[in-house]
Formats: structure tokens, sequence, C-alpha cells
């Protein structure tokens, strides 16, 4: 049984996150819930199951403990996180198509929130693989992601990891995944992913083409096949960042799947730079 305290905290928060939507019913519509389910949860009679704590917890852009702090605490952390310049910003009637369409988050994007570990050539360590931590989740409709490197180099272990923290939006488009992210640190990269989507019932593994920016004083363009495996809904951050890193292409912590995918027959193997023409 809940702690009744939380109960109460949940009771009274989720009113809140509510009410920055024109109704409970839409909030509902976007969420995938029952409605009069959802009512059970706002009036403290029912507390949710971890599954459906999760997907509400991932739509209002809050961790699963926040939502259950204090009402107090809880309103000075969902007013940091409503941000709404997405709708009040001025833009061009197409990009403001562009933005709805990305806030519209089908259940097969809503079906790829979770945890993954991320999988590419370096573009600054030649031959080496890249194990990266990647969140996908919802917020306000839109699938947002955070993709954290550590670059922990094999040669020299004693010294401390290379950490770049990545921010992202993704828009799906037909049968295909598109995102978006900035170096969040230096704020000095972007780089650009396109996965393909796949319909099982449980993802596993998502796969496709990245393009970014070498960290190198050249600076130059490049792209490589990346490939993400899902971890779960919940996983031990602290763990799951101290897997991640620089490998050997044969180093048995990498997955076949993943060893085929990124040297297969016709693939690069390795990250390749992009040849600009001539001015």
């Amino acid at each position: 049984m809940q702690d009744s305290q939380a109960a109460a905290n949940l009771s009274t928060n989720l009113r809140l996150a509510a009410s920055y939507y024109p109704s409970v019913t839409q909030m509902c519509r976007k969420l995938g819930i029952n409605r009069q389910q959802f009512v059970k949860y706002l009036a403290g009679t029912t507390f949710p199951t971890p599954g459906t704590m999760r997907r509400i917890c991932d739509f209002i852009g809050v961790d699963e403990f926040e939502v259950l702090m204090p009402p107090d605490q809880f309103r000075n952390i969902i007013a940091l996180r409503r941000n709404s310049a997405f709708e009040d910003l001025a833009v061009p009637p197409r990009l403001r198509e562009l933005l709805s369409q990305a806030a519209s988050s089908t259940p097969e994007v809503r079906r790829l929130h979770g945890y993954y570990y991320e999988y590419r050539y370096s573009y600054t360590r030649p031959g080496r693989l890249l194990r990266s931590f990647t969140h996908i989740y919802g917020w306000r409709g839109y699938t947002f992601y955070r993709r954290i490197e550590r670059l922990k180099d094999p040669d020299n272990v004693s010294g401390p990891p290379e950490v770049f923290k990545y921010d992202g939006l993704i828009m799906p488009v037909g049968d295909r995944l598109h995102l978006l992210d900035f170096e969040t640190i230096t704020n000095s990269e972007l780089t650009h992913t396109v996965l393909y989507i796949s319909y099982p019932n449980r993802v596993s593994r998502l796969a496709g083409l990245t393009m970014g920016v070498s960290a190198t004083s050249s600076h130059e363009p490049m792209a490589t096949r990346v490939c993400l495996e899902y971890v779960g809904r919940s996983v031990q951050r602290s763990r799951a960042l101290r897997a991640c890193g620089l490998y050997e292409i044969d180093s048995g912590e990498i997955s076949k799947f993943v060893r085929d995918y990124l040297t297969r027959s016709g693939a690069d193997t390795d990250a390749r730079p992009i040849n600009a023409p001539p001015l």
C-alpha cells in the first residue's frame, strides 16, 4: 500500500499539472489513459501502477520521485518546465506546422520512451566504438531525449573521463525518426540523426545514420552508422553511465547485432568526413 502522504502529494501535484492543459480530457487523450481512471488519480482514491506512473511522469517531464514531492516543491519544479516557448514563439507558418507535427506524439513514438545504449564509431578516436547513454521521454505531447557521452579511453584508465551532454527533440516523419540535439556544456555542437521506426510490440533496437562535427581542431563534418539498444524504462543511472565509453569493435561488451550492423559489408568501418564541394 502506498504511503498516504505520498498519495496526497501525487493527487495535488497531478491537479496542478493538469491545470496547464485546456481540459483533463485533452490531457488524458495525449497520455492515452482512460479519463475515469485518471480522475481517480486526481482525487487520490487510486494510485497509478508503476507503468502508468512512468508514462505520466514522462509526459509531464519530471522524475517519479519529483511528482511525489510536497506540493510547494513540485510547484517550483513544474513552473520551470512548463515553458510554452514553442506555442508563443513568433515563427513563420510553415515552421509552426513543423513544430505542431513534432508535438503529435503517436502511440508508436511513445512506445520508444525509455533508456538506451547508443553505439557508433567515434568521431575523434578512429577505429573505436563509442557507447553513450540516451533517455527518450515525453513532455506535453513532444518527445525529447538526453544523450550523455562519457569518453573513458581504454588506453588511459586512470585519467578522468570527458563528459558531454546533449538535449534534443525527436520528430517522426513517415517511418523515420529525425533527432536534432545540441551539446549543453559548451553550446557549440549540433547533431542530426535519422533512425528507422520498427513496429514490433517490444522495441529492442533502433538503427540509422548520425551526422555531426568532430571535436578535433579541424572540426570536420562526420557521418557514421548508429544503433540504439533498449535498456529499460527504469535503470540504475550511475551503473549505466559507468558502462559508457570507448570500446574496441571486438569487445565482449558489444552485442553481435551491433557489431554486425556497424561493420556489415558495404558499410564504412569508421566515422567518415563529409567532403564539402569547392566554393
